[in-house]
């Protein structure tokens, strides 16, 4: 996703923004003439619009796996961190394809996951955007490549809250279809950004071999509910360029810091553990939480993902569990296992599942319990230990050195929260 905060630091780059808002403006008079000229303030924000927009497309052409598309939410609240305001998204939006300039796509619906099964929560309409040929030859005419992009661009990330809210509103069936950014204030909400903007200046000084300096938001979820108080959601997730969260396991294992390598440690079965320990219940250290005989350990973490993603029991196979499996295997799920009998046998071995509950105790709730013991995980180490963590919801990547520490301070987190501690085993 774009993050349209980049603004010149070098002449090149200044003489590019000038002649593309520039030839801009001389399209604008030939398509669509304005009645009065830009003031100097609107002219202002508009070359930065121009320059923050010009800049990640030029930047994401480099990007192969991608073909050079990025996204944009069109939501308005969060295009208001950004140097690019509603009505300069809206300009360019229609200008730059009339020129030649920028591909755009029809409207797509970013979903938020749970343990990859979509929750129901949407992101709002989004457009995916590319930089054509011609924008980068004129890019290039004043030296500046996809490459280049960052000796000539600058982020200016302190528009960039590190807390975002976002509401959630449900359609007749009950299932949670859109959400938009909400714009928040007040000391609670100051507190949450005091929190991250820590845990960003730890990861700051961490020494993490990354191709940009780590930093991290959190997002919460269904702040327009009436019993929200910032206790709903509350993951934190990578916002800068290089995002160890999104690579694989085995790319994540590359990670070095400082030109040593890291360790990652993960809580064991952190979602399960959480529903028991929040009903003063301990889940059983000694056996595999999702082993069901005949059923294969996939299916059955995949279906508990269903069930707190949903907020009940699914009544099909979620559609990326039905994918993934018949990927590997070959076969449709649906013509291998019945889901009530699965179903059955996870709530027998688990009877706590049947206490999940969509809005109360569902994953919204597990997020934040979660969320918050890694919050003062990562602080503590960070304040008193002086250790920086790449955090992975229930993971975490650490130096190997401070592997002990970290896995200490880790399960300590969980101890004060719950009174009971989870294992934590190290990949």
């Amino acid at each position: 996703m774009a993050e349209f905060v980049f603004v010149p630091k070098s002449d090149a780059a200044r003489a590019l923004v000038a002649h593309l808002t520039a030839i801009t403006l001389d399209h604008e008079a030939q398509v669509k003439p304005r009645n009065r000229k830009r003031q100097a303030e609107a002219l202002r924000s508009f070359t930065g619009a121009v320059s923050a927009f010009a800049a990640d497309l030029i930047h994401h052409a480099r990007f192969q796996e991608a073909e050079g598309f990025f996204y944009r939410s069109c939501d308005k609240e969060a295009l208001g961190q950004t140097l690019v305001s509603v009505r300069s998204f809206e300009q360019l939006l229609q200008f730059w394809p009339e020129m030649g300039l920028m591909e755009v796509t029809s409207f797509f619906r970013v979903r938020e996951t749970w343990e990859g099964e979509e929750t129901g929560t949407g992101f709002g309409k989004a457009r995916r955007f590319r930089a054509t040929a011609e924008l980068l030859s004129l890019a290039e005419g004043f030296g500046i490549t996809p490459d280049t992009l960052k000796d000539h661009f600058q982020k200016e990330t302190g528009r960039l809250s590190p807390v975002t809210v976002r509401s959630e509103v449900a359609n007749r069936r009950g299932a949670g279809v859109t959400s938009a950014n909400m714009r928040f204030a007040g000391p609670e909400y100051q507190a949450e950004v005091q929190r991250v903007t820590e845990i960003n200046t730890i990861l700051a000084q961490g020494g993490f071999d990354l191709a940009e300096t780590p930093r991290v938001y959190r997002l919460f979820n269904r702040g327009n509910f009436h019993n929200f108080d910032f206790n709903m959601g509350g993951r934190l997730y990578c916002c800068s360029e290089d995002d160890w969260q999104q690579r694989s396991k085995e790319d994540r294992a590359r990670i070095t810091c400082r030109g040593e390598p890291t360790v990652e440690l993960d809580v064991r079965s952190s979602h399960l553990f959480i529903l028991y320990a929040l009903h003063d219940l301990e889940l059983a250290p000694e056996d595999d939480p999702y082993s069901l005989p005949g059923v294969e350990r996939e299916v059955v973490k995949g279906l508990f993902a269903a069930m707190t993603g949903k907020g009940s029991k699914p009544t099909r196979f979620p559609n990326k569990l039905s994918t993934d499996y018949l990927k590997r295997t070959g076969r449709k799920i649906s013509t291998v296992y019945k889901l009530g009998e699965v179903l059955e046998a996870l709530t027998a071995k688990h009877p706590i599942l049947e206490r999940i509950e969509k809005g109360a105790m569902d994953w919204a709730r597990l997020q934040y319990e979660e969320s918050e013991c890694f919050m003062e995980c990562l602080t503590r180490l960070g304040r008193d230990h002086g250790v920086a963590a790449l955090p992975i919801h229930d993971s975490l990547i650490v130096a190997k050195q401070h592997q002990d520490v970290a896995h200490t301070c880790l399960v300590e987190a969980y101890g004060n929260r719950f009174g009971c501690l989870p294992e934590v085993r190290c990949k």
